[in-house]
């Protein structure tokens, strides 16, 4: 795998030597990539217990906006006026929502969500119910939603951070699989696009096996976009694939 890695990313003119592998070493090669794209988003999603630091903030900074309004909790129990039945109060943080008042049953909005119910938070995965939390259990059976200082939004991200804390394991592993999926989608994209796009005259499925080794050099350049946090290697990626692909193929003319 490491020399096909090597001439992936630096002698894409060689790959060709590469047009008979077996689909179980393509295949084998691709998911090797994807993990690879996968590494950064894993890392940051198995570095931190309940919340990041930037979840927090962002919960922070659209609270007013998103879940901020007249109602509150008394006594362990949440009421909400009348008047504000038909308001949409909700939180859409990356995996989680976090629900008020009319919360989107869209697809998009059912991987974890957490929603405030009369008698106490309901956290549910991709639909399944899992369990009702006590407003009193996690800290907030006393609270007012109208209230937007900086201790109240932090008491109530404390009690949102004990659910996600106590069921970390079910949180990391569909966050581990939404990764690997969304990863596994757009590489193959690209492979599927560089295919059918290269010029060469010859069957589509060995232009797939080309393009899964050419997309090396695109992974790579994908993971300095993450670390210098610019979207320009992303092109250059793009670019050098399809630079890259006309390298491979024209090598094909004489062999």
């Amino acid at each position: 795998m490491y020399q096909r890695f090597k001439r992936g990313l630096f002698i894409p003119s060689e790959l060709a030597i590469y047009l008979n592998d077996t689909w179980l070493k393509v295949w084998v090669y691709f998911f090797l990539l994807v993990t690879i794209a996968s590494l950064p988003f894993l890392m940051v999603s198995y570095g931190s217990y309940g919340f990041s630091n930037a979840e927090k903030i962002a919960i922070k900074d659209s609270y007013v906006t998103t879940l901020s309004g007249s109602h509150q909790i008394v006594d362990g129990e949440l009421f909400i006026a009348s008047e504000n039945l038909g308001n949409a109060r909700f939180l859409r943080l990356d995996i989680y929502t976090i629900g008020i008042v009319n919360t989107p049953t869209s697809p998009e909005y059912q991987g974890i969500r957490m929603i405030f119910t009369s008698n106490g938070i309901r956290l549910s995965t991709l639909q399944v119910p899992n369990r009702l939390y006590s407003y009193s259990e996690l800290g907030i059976e006393n609270f007012d939603f109208s209230n937007y200082s900086t201790q109240n939004i932090d008491q109530l991200i404390r009690a949102l951070d004990i659910i996600v804390k106590d069921h970390h394991v079910t949180t990391k592993v569909y966050q581990t699989f939404l990764i690997l999926g969304s990863t596994f989608i757009e590489l193959m994209f690209f492979v599927l696009i560089s295919a059918a796009f290269a010029k060469q005259m010859m069957p589509f499925n060995l232009k797939f096996k080309i393009a899964v080794y050419v997309l090396t050099v695109y992974v790579i350049t994908s993971l300095f976009a993450l670390i210098l946090n610019t979207g320009i290697f992303i092109f250059i990626g793009i670019i050098l694939m399809m630079i890259y692909m006309r390298l491979a193929f024209s090598k094909l003319n004489i062999i």
